[in-house]
């Protein structure tokens, strides 16, 4: 946790849920992925550039499996 900069605004952010369907109308899997609420920014007061992280389940665990135990 970092102290909030005086004077500037917090972004908050929200859970997006989906649920995905086979053809045959049974469930196949649900979905969940939080967002950003960039619509609350102010360009040149809340921010200069923006970024996002972003990695793939697969690269998680090749890197999991790949580090040795200690």
């Amino acid at each position: 946790m970092v102290p909030r900069p005086e004077k500037k605004n917090i972004v908050g952010s929200k859970w997006v849920y989906a649920i995905k369907w086979k053809e045959n109308g049974r469930l196949e899997r649900q979905k969940t992925r939080t967002v950003a609420k960039g619509f609350t920014q102010v360009i040149g007061e809340d921010y200069e550039e923006t970024y996002v992280s972003v990695t793939c389940l697969e690269l998680v665990r090749l890197v999991c499996t790949v580090t040795p135990d200690n």
